[in-house]
């Protein structure tokens, strides 16, 4: 669940995976109400490495209340717990703003590049 905002409020949410291995990449795809929420910013977690965490990540589509991003580690694979990426978002009108998954843009991929069940 998000907090409440106020119109031109911004706030950063965090997307967590607990994976039963080690990971190389995700694929995320958010859907949102554009006409209440903006997603402003993405950047990397600390699932990347501390030298990486924060940097930018530009998503492949940010528009129409669909967001879609892709996180890699340069290193190669990554620990299987923890923050994959930070996502800012910011309010256009008061409320509670509302993100789920696109389920058809949800991937994870292994060291070996082998697909994980997702479950959410």
């Amino acid at each position: 669940e998000l907090p409440e905002l106020k119109a031109g409020e911004k706030y950063k949410a965090a997307i967590m995976v607990d994976a039963s291995a080690n990971f190389r990449s995700a694929v995320v795809g958010l859907k949102f109400d554009d006409k209440k929420m903006a997603i402003r910013s993405v950047s990397l977690g600390d699932l990347f490495g501390a030298d990486a965490t924060g940097s930018a990540v530009l998503p492949f589509l940010n528009q129409n209340g669909k967001m879609f991003a892709s996180f890699s580690s340069a290193a190669g694979s990554t620990a299987g717990s923890g923050v994959i990426g930070y996502i800012e978002i910011e309010a256009l009108e008061s409320g509670r703003p509302k993100l789920s998954f696109e389920k058809d843009v949800l991937n994870l991929l292994s060291a070996e590049g082998k697909n994980f069940i997702v479950r959410y």
